[in-house]
């Protein structure tokens, strides 16, 4: 599980629980190759998070980072080259240098202060020294948000040894109101993609036990739009034609945004429609988008629902 910036919060937890782990980012490629600068991967003992792209080239990161985990001589930072040719079994043909870092709970401090930045909309530079291997980790935060989903990149100085890896907050907040199927099914994919979500019902026994990391539950209805983000992207799909219908207008009526999507057919959208000319102008009431989704299906299972209206924001960025 990830939030913005690939900054992991399983890998936060494992240092809480005083665990080590090995970071290992992308650092500079050449040619063609599997994920570029800023790309990474989080290697404990028995589990791994994120990718580099997969494939020979992953395994052998993970082999050398469980070495470094097992074998506290090695050095703690580390650059390796990888050729993408026969020797990996990989077609690509291109080079990729990977950047390995152990960390351990004595890193908490400014692994927090990262995330503190990123849950603020704040993105990060990251710059370590792997030279100096006593040099600290050095934060700077930018006020720039990401500009699409695959967002990280890192710089790398061959003469001074350090790795700038920069840290992108969200570039998207997305208002998912409806907590039911589809509301769900929505924000489970959200959940692994670096976006803020806000996610509006009035009930409150809807809730799962569990929530992705970069979710935010709001209890309540369309006098709570006000209180949310302006230029957000808002889905609208509640169990109640009338609360739609509230909650779109709200929006209209109180907030800037990105996207507004209604959940439904096409006499649910004229219906909409019709009682909106009443209130707002034209070019406003043509902003709302119904149905959702940027696949037409006929299939009526939240998840397949799900992917297309995710798809339909991946759109936005």
């Amino acid at each position: 599980m990830a939030d913005a910036g690939g900054w992991s919060l399983a890998a936060r937890q494992a240092l809480q629980a005083g665990r080590s782990l090995v970071l290992v980012t992308v650092v500079q490629s050449a040619g063609s190759a599997p994920r570029g600068g800023g790309a990474k991967l989080w290697v404990l003992d028995n589990e791994v998070l994120g990718t580099i792209g997969g494939g020979h080239l992953e395994f052998k990161a993970i082999d050398f980072a469980r070495s470094q985990l097992s074998d506290p001589s090695l050095p703690a930072r580390h650059i390796e080259r990888y050729a993408l040719g026969p020797s990996l079994g990989q077609c690509c043909g291109g080079v990729v240098w990977l950047g390995f870092e152990r960390l351990g709970p004595e890193d908490l401090p400014w692994f927090d202060r990262v995330a503190g930045y990123l849950s603020k909309g704040l993105s990060v530079r990251r710059i370590v020294s792997f030279t100096d291997l006593a040099a600290p980790v050095s934060l700077q935060s930018s006020p720039e948000p990401a500009q699409d989903f695959d967002t990280d990149q890192a710089y790398w100085d061959a003469d001074s040894g350090r790795l700038t890896d920069v840290l992108s907050a969200a570039s998207l907040t997305v208002v998912v109101c409806g907590a039911g199927h589809v509301g769900r099914a929505i924000v489970n994919i959200l959940g692994t993609l670096p976006v803020r979500v806000i996610w509006l019902d009035p009930r409150d026994d809807v809730w799962p036990a569990a929530l992705p990391a970069n979710v935010t539950v709001l209890q309540g209805d369309d006098s709570d739009v006000v209180d949310c983000p302006d230029n957000a992207c808002w889905l609208v799909l509640t169990h109640s034609h009338a609360l739609d219908m509230a909650l779109v207008q709200a929006v209209m009526a109180q907030k800037s945004f990105r996207f507004l999507g209604l959940i439904g057919s096409a006499t649910k959208k004229a219906r909409f429609e019709s009682r909106l000319r009443q209130h707002f102008p034209e070019a406003m009431v043509a902003q709302m988008t119904c149905p959702i989704g940027l696949v037409k299906t006929n299939s009526k299972l939240p998840e397949v629902i799900a992917v297309s209206v995710v798809a339909q924001l991946l759109s936005l960025t």
